[in-house]
């Protein structure tokens, strides 16, 4: 029979088993450790698809949310126009007007013109101090001056629309409603807006409508029969109905009523800005100068200044004006 006899290690085989006995811990710490950051990546990882799922989801929320506030706009708008069309409008409105008088230059009754634009405008010097007369090249700049006069004072500044017997009533309830910090009169002048603009053209509406076109254009065109005499009148007399200048005046106020409604139906209120004539020192910001200079004491203005809303994000369509020499 075999005795068993208990070996001792020796002191090099005990620190050799110590230190494995050390490693082996170290590699169940170290493998712990690691389970423990992946159990947590991929926690991170789930809230992350959780989070960005929640984002997408509130993205596509906020999307219909602005799709159904831009379409709840467009409908209460009278036009689908916005600050940019209708500074585009301003200019085609201008330029129909500066190009229906050129081609009326040099056929004016010089005598008869100076006559009409001192009665009109006593204030201003409008001939030359120099000589009693009216410079020729002023002729079609105050031509310009008294149609835009007619647009703005018989559209433009009108609280709504021209005809309407609501006017009146709808500047007091503006006025009222702003002296008390009230927005509503926006979505008030909005909401009627879409009214004339949606409204057929049987409408009482219409009709009133198209009776101050044929008053306003009418007078436009007496004022410049008076100045551009007697071609303008003769002319009509022998031309087509396309080719009359009552028809190219009644083309530019109605560009000016589409216009007006397309303003009304903005968030801003856009409206002339006066220009003290005489007076007044020319301003490059709000302002250009028929010769392009770009300073001096303003003479006399074609067309104001329109503005609306903050210099930064609202709307600016620049005055035309004459600087003196």
């Amino acid at each position: 029979m075999i005795t068993e006899q208990t070996k001792e290690m020796n002191p090099e085989d005990e620190q050799l088993h110590n230190e494995l006995e050390q490693l082996n811990e170290l590699i169940a710490l170290r493998t712990s450790e690691i389970q423990t950051e992946k159990a947590k990546k991929e926690k991170l990882q789930n809230e992350l698809a959780e989070a960005q799922k929640a984002y997408q989801d509130r993205e596509t929320e906020y999307a219909t949310i602005e799709h159904k506030f831009f379409e709840h706009t467009r409908i209460i708008r009278a036009t689908d126009d916005d600050l940019s069309t209708i500074r585009d409008s301003f200019k085609l409105l201008k330029y129909s007007i500066a190009r229906l008088l050129m081609t009326l230059n040099k056929k004016a009754d010089k005598a008869r013109a100076a006559e009409k634009f001192v009665k009109t405008w006593p204030h201003l010097s409008i001939l030359e101090p120099q000589n009693g007369e009216l410079d020729p090249s002023f002729i079609n700049l105050l031509s310009e001056k008294l149609v835009h006069e007619h647009l703005v004072k018989s559209i433009f500044d009108v609280p709504i629309y021209p005809g309407l017997g609501i006017n009146e009533a709808y500047d007091k309830l503006h006025h009222w409603l702003q002296a008390h910090s009230s927005e509503f009169s926006i979505r008030l002048r909005q909401q009627m807006a879409a009214v004339i603009a949606k409204s057929n053209k049987e409408s009482e509406i219409q009709v009133t409508a198209q009776n101050e076109k044929q008053r306003i254009a009418t007078q436009i065109y007496n004022d410049l029969a008076d100045i551009y005499y007697p071609f303008l009148k003769e002319n009509d007399a022998a031309v087509d109905d396309e080719k009359k200048y009552f028809t190219k005046i009644c083309d530019i106020v109605e560009k000016a009523l589409k216009l007006a409604i397309a303003i009304r139906g903005q968030d801003v209120d856009i409206t002339t800005v006066t220009i003290e004539e005489g007076k007044q020192e020319f301003e490059e910001e709000t302002m250009t100068e028929v010769k392009g200079r770009t300073s001096g004491i303003v003479r006399f203005s074609i067309c104001p200044t329109f503005i609306g809303g903050d210099p930064e994000h609202g709307f600016l369509e620049k005055g035309k004006v004459v600087v003196s020499n």
